[in-house]
């Protein structure tokens, strides 16, 4: 069990990866992006810690501690290695089906991949990187996504399999 410190050195970090990852946004500045394993680990190992969190269901959306992953499968992004997520599926209270999300817009809604819009917000569901997880791995929860797009989404996986 994570004690106290670990706890809130977490959270410490995840205030900042948020506030930094906002002042990126607003001054437009790039980082080289390289894949910090060992930073990963380090982080994976506190979330292992952490409680389930229980409080989910599916259409939720949340931001994900995902990881540095291989090849071309999606990366979490900041501190926390997050990426907001769909909740797809819920398999009891610990583990779930998830689609993860990115503001880089799909060429074309495509059988892989789907456009949400979420007021001024567009951001693409990416089909193709659906993946199981553990509830551990759920940071903030975002929202929820309308009925009709995650019924589209749901037909497109179909289709899929």
């Amino acid at each position: 069990m994570a004690d106290l410190r670990e706890i809130l050195t977490f959270l410490y970090r995840d205030f900042i990866a948020r506030e930094y990852s906002n002042v990126m946004e607003e001054e437009n500045l790039e980082e080289k992006y390289y894949k910090d394993f060992k930073r990963w680990n380090t982080r994976k190992e506190i979330l292992n810690d952490r409680p389930d969190m229980s409080l989910f269901k599916e259409r939720d959306i949340w931001w994900a501690a995902l990881g540095c992953n291989i090849g071309s499968e999606e990366d979490g992004k900041n501190d926390n290695f997050e990426r907001p997520i769909i909740i797809f599926r819920k398999f009891g209270e610990d583990i779930c089906w998830v689609i993860p999300l990115t503001t880089h817009p799909a060429q074309k809604e495509s059988r892989f991949e789907y456009i949400l819009r979420f007021g001024k917000i567009e951001q693409t569901a990416n089909i193709a990187q659906m993946r199981l997880v553990s509830v551990k791995r759920l940071l903030r929860f975002i929202g929820i996504i309308p009925y009709e797009d995650f019924q589209k989404i749901r037909k497109l996986l179909s289709d899929l399999v």
